[in-house]
């Protein structure tokens, strides 16, 4: 697939660079929707506008179906090339959930614009949605599903529903959602049941009860663990006072999903601004915006290791084997940590681990255990070590005693130190409410080089007698 993609991005821009507009217009508008958006992203940005501004609404219609997930700056080349009336034409084909995950993406003007050209009924659904921020159930929420007053027959329901299918007017049609005559959600109903019903019985007589729904101010992945723990192909979407508002589906949440992974994974990559979008069509220069806060960060950090280092100059100087271990050592900490921490987030985001005295008790149990189980792996070797390297070079067996001896003590010292604050770590955040994925592997790493440095010169010090 790579390589077909690949093969066609050469093609194109051959074409392109030859005048060729029409022939690579033509081959970009015949790829399915996921190839297409394969093809967008990796052309450059001159090619894009080229394909975007020769290509008519209605031959850009392999597109439609990706145009939520194309990042801002090839929505905004899409913008510029093309008029408000050809984005609404474009927009008024999707679903109401897509439509409002695009608008935002639109420069500010464009967007007013492309709000007032639309039908007046989808842009009033679209407004219902984007009321909501775009990481909040209501934000990914679809509006246009069937609902029904639970005092219809299911005959006069039936009716009503297949000419709603026809028309293309249900973004989603699994379940039939039964609310009383206030807005509130009653119940719902498989739609292949539905047709089995004898139509003269009330819609009341033969819904099944909502198990979970969810509030459109929760965050949206609320809702994916929801479906996971239910195995549900949709989430009912009510507001504070019981009322029906709409549903999450099945590809959005899996949207959410992925979303929600990717920004933990950049987090606990060490980027305090998620990238959001495609790496492919990422401007370098926002790309390095995004990454040089947290390294500055980590820089100064990083300082107060040099500054320990530099407090015990006087050890190194008179004992400069103690030199060769500090990056052993540091590494091996933080290595713990981050693996701790890893654990910690994951089972936080599955539900696993909870807020609670017992489970921090729980975890600290577990962390203490498992780093002495590891440890009665580790010690053994870096004891050898400690004494092989030290022995070889000086043949002085007390000599290299003491430095296995501080090098096993500073790495016990450090495991349980390290492992302790990337398992804790994670659920303090949480608990003051800060997403415990920026509780990042770098952060980690540089926490646990201090406490390892300043533990092992301290052993030294006192071993020695320095």
């Amino acid at each position: 697939m790579g390589r077909a993609v690949e093969e066609i991005v050469e093609a194109i821009e051959g074409s392109l660079a030859t005048g060729r507009v029409e022939e690579a217009v033509n081959l970009f508008t015949s790829l399915d929707p996921p190839t297409a958006l394969e093809v967008i992203l990796r052309l450059g940005s001159s090619e894009r506008r080229r394909i975007l501004a020769s290509s008519s609404v209605d031959m850009l219609g392999n597109l439609l179906g990706v145009l939520a997930k194309l990042p801002d700056e090839v929505v905004h080349e899409l913008a510029s090339v093309k008029g408000v009336d050809d984005i609404a034409k474009m927009l008024s084909k999707l679903p109401v959930d897509e439509v409002a995950d695009v608008l935002p993406k639109l420069p500010p003007r464009v967007r007013v614009d492309v709000l007032r050209v639309l039908p007046q009924e989808l842009s009033s659904e679209v407004l219902r949605v984007i009321r909501y921020h775009p990481e909040s159930v209501g934000g990914i929420m679809t509006t246009q599903v069937p609902i029904f007053d639970a005092r219809l027959t299911v005959g006069e329901v039936i009716e009503t529903y297949v000419r709603k299918v026809k028309l293309g007017l249900y973004d989603t049609h699994n379940y039939v959602y039964v609310v009383n005559s206030e807005g509130r959600l009653v119940g719902y109903l498989d739609a292949k049941i539905l047709l089995t019903k004898p139509r003269d019985v009330r819609l009341a007589d033969c819904v099944e009860r909502v198990r979970v729904y969810v509030e459109p101010t929760r965050d949206r992945e609320e809702a994916a663990r929801l479906a996971i723990a239910y195995d549900l192909l949709e989430v009912p979407v009510v507001d504070a006072g019981g009322r029906f508002l709409g549903v999450v589906t099945l590809d959005d949440l899996l949207d959410v999903v992925v979303s929600e992974f990717t920004e933990d994974l950049l987090k606990y990559g060490g980027f305090i601004e998620t990238v959001r979008g495609s790496y492919i069509a990422q401007n370098p220069l926002r790309l390095a915006l995004k990454r040089a806060p947290m390294l500055v960060y980590l820089y100064l950090l990083n300082a107060i290791t040099g500054s320990i280092v530099a407090g015990f100059e006087d050890v190194i100087s008179r004992v400069a084997m103690l030199a060769a271990f500090m990056p052993m050592l540091a590494d091996n900490s933080g290595n713990i940590g981050s693996q701790a921490s890893a654990l910690i987030l994951r089972s936080l985001v599955t539900g696993e681990v909870r807020l609670s005295r017992t489970d921090v008790v729980r975890v600290l149990v577990k962390e203490f255990t498992t780093t002495t189980l590891m440890l009665a792996i580790l010690a053994p070797i870096a004891f050898a070590i400690g004494f092989a390297i030290p022995y070889i070079t000086t043949w002085n067996t007390g000599f290299a005693l003491k430095i296995a001896s501080v090098v096993t003590a500073a790495l016990a010292v450090s495991c349980y130190v390290a492992d302790v604050v990337g398992a804790l770590l994670p659920i303090l955040l949480a608990k003051l409410k800060v997403d415990p994925a920026v509780a990042s592997a770098p952060v980690i790493t540089s926490i646990a080089d201090i406490v390892t440095v300043l533990t092992y010169f301290l052993i030294a010090t006192e071993l020695f007698r320095l």
